[in-house]
């Protein structure tokens, strides 16, 4: 069939589908991107506009009680805070995680998870994502696809006692 077409013609049907394997190498390229980047993203996320995430939590209580939550879901970008709130009212999980917030600036001011308060004189919850220790308070703290949240309550020490 081809030796009826001229060389014009063939050059015009190989460039056609030059662009059509580019364009498709394109569109499965940017899949995969979506799906390296946020694993249970995917097309499925780029339809949905609301991708969900996978993150886990560990409370180490400082008297050795240690409670683990490997996989919690959540909508990507939720912070801290909605992540344990979300928890708090999944009854199944035992945690009870209860705040005060300061309603000019809206800042969580105190906050208790199973009746351990952080509090400024004493011991205080800090927070670890994926290692590093954030100062940021739980509201602002932001999270993506398998971040891994430590929350330790622990006894600060000042350098003059």
């Amino acid at each position: 069939m081809l030796e009826k077409f001229d060389k014009t013609t063939r050059l015009i049907i190989g460039l056609a589908l030059a662009v059509l394997i580019w364009v498709v190498g394109v569109l499965i390229g940017q899949e995969q991107t979506i799906t390296i980047l946020n694993p249970e993203g995917g097309l499925k996320s780029i339809l949905n506009r609301a991708p969900t995430i996978k993150v886990s939590l560990m409370l180490d209580f400082g008297n050795g009680q240690v409670l683990v939550l490997p996989s919690t879901e959540l909508i990507y970008g939720q912070s801290v805070f909605q992540l344990l709130e979300k928890i708090n009212k999944d009854e199944s999980a035992g945690l009870t995680f209860s705040y005060q917030s300061n309603k000019e600036t809206g800042e969580l001011a105190n906050f208790s998870l199973n009746g351990y308060f952080s509090q400024t004189s004493g011991k205080e919850w800090l927070i670890w994502l994926n290692n590093k220790l954030q100062t940021l308070p739980l509201n602002q703290i932001k999270l993506k696809a398998h971040d891994i949240i430590e929350l330790k309550y622990i006894k600060l020490v000042t350098s003059n006692q």
